[in-house]
């Protein structure tokens, strides 16, 4: 030790004190991210008592740090982590000072200056490391080095200076040296602050614009909510975000996002008012709680058991309530009242991008579906006919089928019950194929009353098999219809039957459009000619 408890100047130590709360809890800001300045303060104050009073100052700063930065750990856990790394830092630190020649009280310019050097730069070195190695044993990954850590490096030389003026002026004018110091550095630090948050803002108004392309760029309403709910929670670093729909007073979850992966949760109906979700639907307006305490009284159905801090609030279009959007942390106090205005932005993105969406399906439904039956219609069969050709070519699947059906004597149908009844069948015809169509298969209306199954990595084997208990199916099907040329109309219930032909890749072609016609030709030769109601397969 470089001094005696009677030679303590206690209120020089405890301003030390509270100069490095203040330097920890209020940091500069790069980027988003904290850049601490407290060397300033610790340096001088180990210069002038040794590296006892220097570990007090620093543990009682770190405090700070726990207060105004929230994590997942508990603050003991976060204390005795920061406490360890801090100490030893100022071991070695000091260990360096001294071995570079160093001299605690010692008012001899370049000796201070070369001393102090290698401290801070000891110091810097040694924080990096500590945290590497804290990095690798928690299994995170983060690079040995990177640019930030040349800032780091670079802010030695602002602070060896800022830290000797300080130093110099406690030696020479006392007392005073605090406030000749201190006030201007804090100011400055307040005014840098507020830039940066300005700067923060409108990084963030650039990141909403982004998203709000990439959403208006998707085509399905299901992928614009998959990705607004990823983009958002990945934005405001939320562990949990949930999207409720809104319909006639009551809230349905519609997507759960929970640590970065969507899942299913048992989630019963909310009504107005009910739970914080039911309140902002209720009141219009967003709510955000810093801490579980806030919200829990108000809570219904589901929470996880870590959440803290949490952000609420409605999503309109055209003055009603579509949505409420739900963000929550594990930490405390994560969300700030500047943040409504870029979620706000972004939900408007999002409900555009939705109706973009939303007619964008509607008009592909038009395109590739029959307006009878819903099936895909024939200019689909065709495309994806040809797009599974080319994946059995390149060796992506290794079979290919086509099943082709026609529904018997469908004319005496029409001509029997009326064309309305006919279309009726039609419909039911076009659900029970929808019903039993295989998983990665396609079905759809060719024409007429002819529908096309495609179906890849089934063999013709597989797909006769297939077939026939299809036309068993359909033969053992009611099909009940109300008939248009009869003068007493009441439902009516008849049987049809089907006749099926079946023509697989690479057996009978390479071509697409010729495994269409062989199944066609399969069809009406081997099944219609025969009789009908009956499965035939494609013979070359």
């Amino acid at each position: 030790m470089n001094y005696s408890p009677g030679q303590v100047n206690w209120m020089y130590v405890a301003t030390f004190m509270l100069f490095g709360f203040l330097t920890f809890y209020y940091p500069i800001l790069r980027n988003g991210k904290p850049v601490f300045l407290v060397l300033w303060v610790t340096v001088p104050a180990f210069l002038i008592y040794g590296v006892f009073i220097e570990m007090i100052v620093m543990q009682v700063s770190i405090f700070a740090v726990i207060l105004s930065f929230p994590s997942k750990r508990s603050m003991i856990q976060r204390f005795f982590i920061n406490s360890m790394l801090f100490f030893v830092l100022s071991i070695i630190a000091a260990g360096g000072f001294y071995i570079a020649g160093g001299e605690i009280g010692s008012i001899d310019f370049w000796p201070v200056i070369i001393a102090v050097l290698c401290y801070q730069f000891i110091h810097t070195v040694f924080n990096d490391v500590l945290l590497y190695l804290y990095t690798m044993y928690e299994k995170l990954k983060s690079p040995f080095f990177s640019k930030d850590q040349l800032v780091d490096y670079a802010l030695i030389f602002v602070v060896l200076p800022l830290s000797l003026t300080f130093y110099y002026l406690l030696q020479f004018i006392g007392a005073g040296a605090f406030l000749l110091l201190g006030i201007p550095f804090f100011f400055i630090s307040l005014v840098i602050r507020l830039y940066n948050t300005s700067e923060n803002i409108n990084a963030n108004l650039q990141q909403a614009g982004d998203i709000g392309h990439r959403l208006s760029d998707l085509m399905t309403e299901n992928a614009v909510i998959d990705q607004f709910v990823k983009e958002v929670s990945d934005m405001f670093d939320a562990e949990y975000t949930y999207l409720f729909d809104h319909q006639d007073g009551w809230l349905e979850l519609l997507r759960s996002y929970e640590h970065e992966q969507f899942i299913n949760i048992d989630f019963s109906l909310l009504s107005v008012g009910q739970g914080i979700a039911g309140v902002v639907l209720e009141q219009n307006k967003p709510l955000i709680y810093t801490e579980k305490k806030e919200w829990e009284s108000i809570s219904k159905n589901y929470s996880p058991e870590k959440m803290q801090s949490v952000l609420c609030v409605p999503i309109s279009r055209n003055q009603k309530i579509e949505a409420i959007l739900f963000l929550a942390s594990d930490r405390k106090s994560s969300f700030d009242e500047y943040q409504l205005k870029i979620l706000d932005l972004l939900c408007s993105y999002f409900t555009v991008s939705v109706e973009k969406a939303r007619y964008m399906e509607e008009a592909v439904t038009k395109n590739d579906r029959c307006a009878l039956t819903g099936l895909y219609n024939y200019r689909y069969l065709e495309e994806q006919l040809i797009y599974e050709m080319d994946r059995l070519e390149n060796e992506a699947i290794t079979n290919l089928s086509v099943v082709m059906l026609d529904i018997d004597h469908f004319k005496q149908v029409n001509d029997t019950y009326g064309h309305q009844s006919g279309n009726d069948i039609l419909q039911m015809f076009g659900k029970i194929l929808e019903a039993a169509l295989p998983k990665g298969g396609t079905v759809g209306r060719y024409g007429g009353e002819e529908f096309v199954y495609i179906l890849p990595e089934m063999s013709k084997a597989e797909a006769l098999e297939f077939a026939e208990t299809l036309r068993i199916a359909i033969g053992g099907y009611e099909f009940s219809i109300v008939p248009d040329l009869v003068e007493e109309r009441h439902p009516l219930i008849v049987n049809i039957t089907s006749s099926i032909g079946v023509s697989s890749a690479p057996a009978d072609t390479d071509e697409a459009m010729t495994l269409l016609r062989n199944a066609d030709r399969a069809l009406y030769l081997g099944a219609k000619q025969a009789g009908r109601n009956r499965v035939a397969e494609y013979v070359k």
